[in-house]
């Protein structure tokens, strides 16, 4: 009894005295090395990064080695202020976060008064140095302006990661209505990819190669697909870690309306549909998104709708033969069908009865 006691109290300490884990998978950091024009390192400057966004300001001190930086950042552009005694203001702006990586932004600060200010674009980094993973980023530019084939899927946009097969349905709509995409990443079964949306598991547990949500397009801020060397924090991946995360509001309001429209006139006919033209088929996707502030630099909002109608006939759509047919009468076919063979074979009559076939062709 005293020993179980002993080991109850343990836990407790052990559980109140951990220090909580901070995940990078729904996060991004900036870190960077401040040095002055000579290429010496600049200790105890004061750092801020700031989101023109939302305001969200963040503030810390180079260490002895002129290091900075600033962990768990929501995706976003931010501007980085460094200042120091005896140094002019340097600004840099356009650095961008994203989830699951590390952005580095090295800093160059010139002696002069405090009052006088240097404002430097970032330029994104040729390398990937200080993260080892394999992974590709998706942002809101290339899930807006790329084109999605039907379903307006942002999946599809994965057949542009190395290592990965062509995205395809699976399954029918019934089962799955979201009509996710599967794909096979470096060689590995579908099954082991594994999708989070804002940190939540997003798989199908009666059929693990689906997603059962997906998110969409307008409402998606950034996808991560990691396909090598990631984080254990993105277990249960044996293929591709995706993390999916979607949109957020700011100090403007922002608002976008959509509609997809298609129908059977804008199909090809189907070779197995019995029938004059194209089965009747209508697809309308509607919706919109609307975000904004609720408390300015505070508080925000972002909501999403989405509307799919998908409507269609395929009362005529034969692919089993008829008994007729299996009797070889192709009488209901209403054209000539002619003999492969005679057709090539000298001497003989190519078209064969469109009411009576002795052998099938």
């Amino acid at each position: 009894m005293i020993r179980r006691f002993f080991v109850l109290v343990i836990a407790v300490a052990i559980i109140v005295s951990a220090r909580p884990a901070a995940a990078q998978v729904l996060y991004g950091s900036i870190l960077g090395t401040v040095t002055d024009q000579s290429g010496a390192v600049v200790p105890k400057a004061h750092v801020t990064v700031f989101d023109p966004a939302t305001h969200e300001t963040r503030e810390a001190l180079t260490d002895e080695a002129g290091r900075y930086s600033f962990p768990d950042l929501p995706a976003a552009t931010y501007e980085i202020k460094v200042t120091a005694a005896g140094f002019r203001l340097s600004t840099r702006t356009n650095v961008i976060a994203t989830i699951n990586n590390v952005t580095r932004a090295d800093v160059q600060i010139e002696v002069g008064a405090a009052n006088q200010e240097i404002t430097v674009a970032a330029s994104s980094a040729v390398l990937q140095t200080d993260t080892s993973d394999v992974h590709t980023n998706l942002n809101p530019t290339e899930t807006s302006n790329l084109p999605l084939p039907n379903y307006r899927n942002y999946q599809s946009l994965i057949n542009l990661v190395p290592g990965a097969t062509p995205t395809a349905f699976q399954n029918s709509v019934t089962d799955t209505p979201q009509r996710s995409l599967t794909t096979n990443v470096n060689g590995t079964n579908r099954n082991n990819n594994n999708t989070r949306v804002d940190g939540a598991g997003d798989v199908f547990v009666w059929l693990p190669h689906h997603t059962v949500y997906v998110a969409p397009q307008e409402t998606i801020e950034t996808v991560n697909i990691s396909t090598n060397s990631f984080d254990a924090e993105q277990g249960m991946a044996g293929g591709a870690a995706i993390t999916v995360t979607t949109k957020s509001g700011t100090n403007q309001f922002h608002g976008v309306g959509f509609a997809f429209w298609d129908n059977n006139k804008l199909q090809a006919r189907n070779f197995f549909y019995y029938g004059a033209g194209t089965p009747f088929s209508l697809h309308n996707i509607d919706g919109g998104t609307l975000g904004g502030p609720i408390v300015k630099d505070k508080l925000f909002f972002f909501g999403s709708w989405e509307g799919n109608w998908e409507r269609s006939t395929y009362s005529a759509l034969n692919t089993v033969p008829t008994a007729a047919q299996r009797a070889g009468d192709f009488s209901s076919f209403g054209t000539t069908i002619y003999d492969r063979i005679a057709a090539t074979t000298p001497g003989r009559a190519a078209p064969l009865s469109r009411t009576m076939l002795s052998r099938g062709i």
